[in-house]
């Protein structure tokens, strides 16, 4: 992150003092002022641009339970019970939010998400299974059922025909193949429930009239250095003077952070939304394990999204764009999956893009960037910050204060696997 001499300069920063400077107002850094609210510590964040405007904002509002990969291959990957605690922790995340207000929102929808298998097609659409991958991904599914009951994980199993298989236009194509459900999740609209939880956050009274919100919006960290027992955090405007640092940009942590270069990978994912015409989506939809993803709004709009995974060399970086080729497989996804012909126009309403940030193997990144260092970082939620950054943020404050391990903690990178 950069900050021109000229910005610097214009007028002398105003330095502030607080316990912790979190820097970055996602899903991340809100929910990390709310635990440091709780526990009555004071802290002041620091937003480069304004409130959300990251990929906490630019997501799908899937409040899901789970990871980027199915149970069966957390289990593969990660061992049977580290499985099942993350599985637990995305549970306890999403009553996090509950007990925050979240169902009280007006966009907020109790639906269950389901895991999809497709049915193999013969179309070269890039989206679109063949057999072998088909076969897959269903016995993968199938695996994870038989898994997750067994570990008393609530699940249920539906197939095309079934009794409890809903009528709405994704079951209606013919599609699907059996989707594994995930009854508890939930969806909402992530920007409504960014402003929920920021509106929660007061100023802390050792702040007094120095500031009107605990977030300072537009205030582009370029400096982070040390002031004998404290840390300095330097931005054009102000200067955080303070005893620790929680850095929770995510995808964009080595612009701040150039170590973490190859720790958090910056990859864009692009949406587009739909006016419903006639469409119903009954549950929140996750295809190809993961690599699409669609459901609809409470206002009735269809929000569909992913492809990236077809073009993933092109779609790495910070710039926030749509790209054709992507685009024009979600195009082509929404209209076998939502029963548009062909000649059809669809009817677009918005189209656009969001970073997120990738972690070598696909969970959280919690701790101090150095031993004993006072700068912590929380964040590589691999595309499932939703699911994951409310009680990431907790446990990496708790962590902190506390002066233990965290869950997930940084230093086991070294033996972190490559993650999709």
């Amino acid at each position: 992150m950069t900050v021109s001499y000229w910005r610097r300069s214009a007028h002398p920063p105003t330095t502030l003092e607080a316990g912790v400077c979190i820097i970055g107002a996602g899903i991340c850094g809100v929910s990390a002022a709310l635990a440091l609210q709780k526990r009555n510590e004071s802290f002041i964040i620091l937003e480069r641009h304004a409130l959300a405007s990251g990929a906490s904002s630019r997501n799908a509002g899937f409040l899901m339970r789970g990871a980027a990969c199915h149970y069966a291959e957390a289990i593969d990957l990660y061992g049977r019970q580290p499985a099942r605690d993350l599985w637990r922790f995305t549970e306890a995340n999403l009553e996090g939010l509950r007990r925050e207000g979240c169902e009280s929102l007006a966009s907020y929808r109790r639906v269950p998400s389901m895991l999809l298998a497709l049915n193999a097609g013969e179309s070269n659409e890039a989206w679109e299974p063949d057999a072998a991958y088909a076969q897959a991904n269903r016995a993968g599914l199938e695996r994870s059922l038989s898994l997750m009951q067994e570990d008393g994980l609530e699940v249920g199993w539906l197939a095309p025909g079934g009794a409890e298989a809903p009528s709405d236009s994704a079951w209606k194509s013919g599609r699907i193949a059996c989707a594994l459900v995930n009854p508890g999740d939930g969806s909402v609209n992530s920007y409504e429930l960014m402003k929920l939880l920021a509106g929660k956050l007061r100023v802390h009274p050792a702040l007094g009239a120095k500031v009107s919100s605990p977030i300072l919006e537009n205030q582009e960290v370029f400096a982070i250095e040390p002031d004998g027992n404290k840390t300095l955090v330097r931005s054009a405007d102000c200067t955080i003077r303070c005893e620790r640092v929680l850095v929770a940009t995510n995808a964009y942590a080595s612009l701040l952070l150039p170590q973490f270069e190859n720790l958090v990978k910056p990859r864009r994912g692009q949406m587009l939304g739909l006016a419903a015409n006639g469409r119903t989506l009954a549950a929140s939809y996750y295809a190809n394990d993961g690599s699409e993803y669609f459901r609809q709004a409470a206002d009735g709009t269809i929000v569909i999204g992913g492809c990236r995974t077809y073009f993933a060399d092109q779609e790495v970086g910070f710039e926030d764009r749509t790209t054709l080729p992507v685009q024009n497989s979600l195009e082509s996804f929404a209209r076998a999956m939502l029963g548009y012909r062909k000649d059809e126009t669809l009817p677009i309403t918005s189209r656009w893009a969001g970073t997120m940030g990738f972690s070598p193997d696909g969970l959280p990144l919690i701790g101090p960037i150095a031993p004993a260092s006072p700068i912590w970082f929380c964040g590589g939620f691999t595309g499932h910050g939703m699911s994951m950054g409310y009680k990431a943020a907790h446990e990496a404050v708790d962590a902190m204060l506390d002066n233990r391990e965290p869950l997930f903690a940084l230093s086991r990178i070294g033996a972190a696997r490559p993650h999709r």
